[in-house]
């Protein structure tokens, strides 16, 4: 809409009432001399260039600040778990666990997160028993250590809240955006070294829900034991496999800025408004 109003207001200020009605124009013996003439047919074709000039102007803003708000911000893989498949579930029942990892780059404004889980009903394929949830948290590692490492902070910087793991699968994947779960520029990552949990709740009988392990990993970096709470505090664990979850991270430096050619599209277009102004004044 903004675009649109703006082309509206663009097309209406090119039309500009100079016009002299007849009975105010001089006759034969109040005119000046011919240069007098000679310039004003100067002025008024300098106008007429500025005119167009301003109409191009115009349309090279308008047509700059679509291509920069349309144009999709490109984003960085930071951290990505899903290539080599271990072909291995885990089952972390109604425990919290974590996967602390280590994130490759500088980007920090988290666009895209996804993860990799599973869910079957031994009895009903189609179907869960219960009604199965699953949440999803950040963590700083700051916590209070446990065996001499850092555990997770006991406050997450995101929480997804409860969301409903719908039916079960042989494999599926869960996906988090920017706009969506996240703020629009993006979620901020306060730190390279952080965790990322899930939990499910709400199994009924015969229902099974985890998560999928990978390595090794090809973005960042990975520890291949993990964290579980049961609300009682942080432990770290290990596994005969890495306990690696699949999981994907994109993130943005930042929201971009205006481009040069925009900024110098403006600068003009503003310089040839405000001569306008004082020619109509």
């Amino acid at each position: 809409m903004a675009l649109l109003m703006l082309d509206q207001q663009g097309t209406s200020l090119t039309t500009v009432s100079h016009n002299v009605t007849k009975q105010h124009r001089p006759d034969k013996s109040e005119r000046c001399p011919s240069a007098w003439g000679a310039g004003r047919r100067i002025n008024h074709s300098l106008w007429q260039t500025m005119n167009k000039l301003y109409k191009v102007i115009l349309f090279l803003a308008v047509g700059t600040l679509w291509m920069n708000m349309g144009a999709p911000l490109g984003a960085t893989t930071i951290f990505d778990n899903t290539q080599n498949d271990l072909a291995t579930r885990f089952n972390p029942g109604l425990l919290e666990v974590g996967d602390e990892i280590i994130l490759a780059s500088t980007e920090r404004n988290l666009t895209m997160f996804s993860f990799e889980y599973w869910g079957v009903n031994t009895d009903h394929p189609l179907s869960f028993a219960g009604a199965v949830q699953a949440r999803v948290c950040f963590y700083e590692n700051t916590g209070a250590p446990f065996n001499g490492y850092a555990t997770p902070s006991p406050t997450s910087f995101y929480d997804s809240g409860w969301f409903s793991v719908d039916a079960p699968t042989d494999r599926s994947t869960f996906v988090f955006s920017a706009g969506a779960d996240f703020p629009v520029g993006g979620l901020f990552i306060p730190t390279s070294d952080m965790t990322w949990s899930v939990q499910f709740e709400g199994m009924g009988l015969d229902d099974s829900v985890g998560v999928d392990l990978y390595s090794p990993v090809v973005v960042g970096q990975v520890y291949d034991d993990y964290w579980q709470t049961d609300g009682s505090g942080w432990q770290l664990m290990t596994n005969s496999v890495p306990m690696d979850f699949a999981a994907l991270m994109q993130a943005n430096a930042s929201v971009p800025e205006p481009s040069t050619v925009t900024l110098w599209v403006l600068g003009g277009l503003g310089v040839l408004t405000q001569a306008r102004r004082h020619r109509k004044a």
